[in-house]
Parts: C-alpha cells; sequence; structure tokens
C-alpha cells in the first residue's frame, strides 16, 4: 500500500509552483518525465514486494490457523493481493523507449492523467478487493475471541478501516494534485 512518505515524495515531483511551468523547456519535461518513470517504478516494485508479503502472511494463515472463516478470509485476502498486483500492472504508466521520439509534453500529460485516473479509483480497485477477506477473517477473529457478536467484528475491522480510509484519502489528495498539474501544462500549452 501507498505509504505517507512515498506520497510526499511523489507529490513533490509531480507539483510545481507557477513560475517554473511558465518557463518549462523540453530538457524540463524530459526530466520532470523521467522522475516521474522512477517514481512510479519504485513504487510498483513496493507494491509487489507487499503483495508478495501479503501472499506469503495469509497463505501461513491458511494452513495454520483453525477454523473455517480463518482460511476462507486468508484465501480470499491472497486473491485480493495477486488480483490488485495484476491490476497495479495493468493500470499504471509505463514508460516509453521512444519518448524522445515524440512529443515529450504529450507524452508526459499522458502519464501524469494515466496516474491520476488510476489514483483517483484506487478505492475500486485497490482497496475494495481486499473487504470480502478481510472481513470474513476478522468475522473468524472475533469468533476465535470467543464473542460472536456485532461489537467483537467493529472492534477487529476498526483498525483496518480506518488504514484504508487514510490510503483513499491520501491518493484522492495525490489525483487532485495531478489533476491541477496537468491543467497547468494544458493552459502552458495552449499558450
Amino acid at each position: 500500500m501507498i505509504d505517507n512518505g512515498e506520497t510526499n515524495r511523489l507529490r513533490a515531483i509531480w507539483q510545481s509552483n507557477e513560475a517554473e511551468l511558465d518557463a518549462l523547456s523540453l530538457d524540463a519535461v524530459r526530466e520532470r518525465a523521467a522522475r516521474l518513470g522512477s517514481a512510479v517504478e519504485r513504487r510498483n516494485q513496493r507494491e509487489y514486494g507487499a503483495a508478495a508479503i501479503v501472499v506469503v502472511m495469509f497463505a501461513l494463515y491458511a494452513a495454520v490457523l483453525p477454523g473455517l472463516l480463518l482460511k476462507l478470509g486468508s484465501l480470499l485476502t491472497i486473491a485480493a493481493a495477486l488480483f490488485v498486483a495484476w491490476q497495479l500492472s495493468r493500470r499504471t504508466s509505463r514508460s516509453n523507449p521512444d519518448a524522445e521520439m515524440c512529443d515529450i509534453r504529450a507524452f508526459y500529460r499522458a502519464r501524469l492523467a494515466r496516474e491520476e485516473y488510476m489514483l483517483a479509483r484506487v478505492g475500486r480497485w485497490y482497496l475494495a478487493p481486499f473487504v470480502p477477506g478481510l472481513g470474513i477473517f476478522m468475522a473468524g477473529q472475533a469468533k476465535q475471541a470467543g464473542t460472536d457478536g456485532v461489537a467483537a467484528w467493529l472492534f477487529f475491522a476498526a483498525l483496518p478501516a480506518l488504514v484504508f480510509l487514510a490510503i483513499w484519502l491520501v491518493n484522492l489528495r495525490v489525483a487532485a494534485k495531478l489533476r491541477q498539474q496537468i491543467a497547468r501544462l494544458d493552459s502552458y500549452s495552449n499558450d
């Protein structure tokens, strides 16, 4: 999952003030596109690593923990991690070795737009797939704790819900910053 430190770093790369955009040369756009590509690549590697850790942890849980709910929740969480890794690979912007020969501003804008689109919808493709598996897993935790009530399930669900909310809000904020960057780039291109 995307952490705040990396989000701040990505935001710093994507943001710029008006004065910088007014004097944006092709070399500056090329440099920003390269930095964006590097940041996206590092983020994706971290995300794939996190997915691998989730798969290993929940595979162990499925093998070791007692109870059908814990096993089923673990297997659904593994499926969610694999699905999210696939979605990240499918949705993320990729570098283009031929970018030097094309309109670098259009290339950079397209990469920004693709990242914005992906981040603005992170709730659907990144967080939502985990909800069923984690919900069932937490119901299994509540049952193992000896309480079958809704209050126990809510207790186990509170922390993941807060983490999901934070991830969703941070990604929406970064997507809004990217929209601003795209609008500034568009206004510069129209001048």
